[in-house]
């Protein structure tokens, strides 16, 4: 579904990304770890176009972009956004509108749908995301893990193929992870395909189908998360793991 091909990215003289290569299949959580400052949340805006890559490739579905250190038209933008959705580590709501209305928002304006339709969408995923009580409430009105949640049902609402998830936790007090994990468990379940940047341990090795470790720019390693984070291969992998892993 997903294909990278020796994707780079470069920030004028900084190589953030190092000829990158990953394939993630239809219905695949992938998980990536790896220390602060290795490329994870870049490769990330690079998968949904929010950063242009330097160099390599990327195909979703039936799109394919080709870099070439230039920047990616409008058009390809869109084609590679269509697919994917990303949920940021600070929500991004709207603050002058409800819960439902930034919900409805991108349906009714980007891909104009009908509107008693999307409500209705909206209503559904508001019960799927346990917010169906607070959907007349503005963002200032929500906890950490309410807004999280409020974003990701708001990027469920466009339907899309993937879904990108940039530390999805880390803005939130610990009390507030438990929600937003259970929903994100939730949707692994029912088959959406995901790619999901986190420092939750744990999390990764309970939810994700398989797991890359990025070091410096670099894959250093993935595999299924039991054998990664039970015998991992790489000197690197392993004094990482040595110390986020409470034993």
């Amino acid at each position: 579904m997903i294909k990278v091909d020796q994707l780079s990215k470069n920030f004028n003289d900084n190589e953030v990304l190092k000829s990158i290569s990953l394939e993630i299949e239809k219905g695949e959580v992938l998980s990536i770890i790896g220390p602060s400052g290795s490329g994870k949340t870049t490769l990330l805006r690079c998968l949904n176009l929010l950063e242009s890559p330097t160099s390599g490739s990327l195909k979703i579905k039936d799109v394919v972009v080709t870099f070439n250190g230039k920047t990616p038209s409008k058009k390809q933008k869109v084609d590679i956004q269509q697919y994917s959705g990303m949920v940021f580590q600070h929500f991004h709501l709207f603050p002058h509108k409800t819960v439902i209305e930034n919900i409805i928002e991108a349906p009714l304006i980007v891909q104009k749908r009908d509107k008693q339709e999307v409500v209705a969408e909206a209503e559904e995923l508001l019960k799927k995301v346990g917010l169906s009580a607070h959907k007349n409430h503005y963002p200032e009105q929500l906890s950490g893990g309410q807004k999280q949640r409020a974003a990701i049902a708001r990027i469920l609402a466009l339907k899309p193929d993937v879904l990108l998830f940039d530390e999805p936790t880390s803005a939130l007090d610990p009390e507030l992870v438990g929600e937003v994990l259970t929903v994100i468990k939730d949707l692994a379940q029912e088959g959406q395909t995901m790619i999901i940047v986190t420092h939750e341990m744990h999390f990764a090795r309970e939810v994700s189908d398989r797991v890359v470790f990025i070091a410096d720019g670099y894959i250093v390693e993935e595999g299924k998360p039991e054998v990664l984070f039970s015998s991992p291969q790489e000197e690197r992998t392993k004094k990482f793991l040595e110390k986020v892993l409470v034993r």
